[in-house]
């Protein structure tokens, strides 16, 4: 188990926060109901983002055993609308929830529109726009967000990778967890990997412009952000900040 902050923990090849204080996970970009979307589009895919969620969910539950779950926005995919496959698909997985025992807490994200819809149904789930308990705040990342000091930010949205190339110019990529201080002040960004199979990434990179989230274009230190890259099956490592990568990273 790694400590990625004060009594933030990352273990395995999850990508997932365990957060010690409220006995909780975070985990963000889930995305369900990619799949009938695409398929609409004339792109047929396997429908397999449920059941992604649900091993991430069962292997996290296995190695923290936590009490609350905090889903960091676009737990489902389609903007305007909600579908069948959503509404079939989050009431089955909120359905589990609730037999666990386990409280939710649903960050509304870019996506969500229309959530409330299945959420509503569920005693054990509270929708919300962004939570803060002590020094975290957790919120999607795609709204604007008030700076502040001697806090850490836990956002979703940007599906975080990293892209190194070796010396014969072949290109490995991994989904990462971004620790991103912010500048003159005392706080930090922690930015979350996506959960959907289909969430490919954005490349990490030190140019501003090429976040989505405007506290990180605004305020990231990212020459001095350090990446921790989830080698499925495997692990997860931490690596230097990226001014240190910067020859090797696309």
């Amino acid at each position: 188990m790694i400590a990625i902050s004060d009594s933030i923990f990352i273990d395995g090849d999850l990508p997932v926060l365990y957060l010690k204080r409220l006995d909780g996970i975070v985990m963000s970009d889930i995305h369900i109901g990619y799949e009938q979307d695409m398929a609409k589009r004339g792109i047929y895919i396997p429908n397999v983002q449920k059941k992604r969620f649900l091993s991430v969910y069962e292997k996290s539950l296995s190695t923290f055993n936590f009490k609350k779950l905090i889903i960091n926005g676009d737990f489902k995919h389609t903007f305007e609308k909600l579908t069948k496959q959503e509404k079939d698909e989050l009431s089955e997985i909120l359905s589990r929830t609730r037999e666990d025992g386990i409280e939710v807490k649903v960050i509304k994200g870019n996506h969500d529109n229309y959530i409330s819809l299945v959420v509503e149904k569920f005693d054990n789930v509270e929708l919300m726009d962004s939570m803060e308990v002590d020094n975290l705040v957790i919120t999607h990342g795609h709204k604007t967000v008030e700076k502040k000091d001697d806090k850490t930010f836990i956002l979703g949205h940007e599906h975080p990778r990293l892209s190194i190339r070796d010396r014969i110019g072949y290109v490995k990529r991994f989904q990462v967890f971004l620790s991103i201080p912010i500048r003159d002040s005392s706080s930090k960004i922690i930015v979350l990997p996506p959960v959907g199979t289909y969430q490919a990434g954005n490349d990490v990179t030190m140019f501003h412009s090429n976040y989505m989230s405007p506290l990180i274009r605004n305020y990231g230190s990212l020459e001095n952000a350090k990446p921790y890259v989830i080698v499925e099956g495997e692990g997860i490592m931490e690596f230097p900040e990226l001014k240190l990568l910067r020859k090797i990273i696309i």
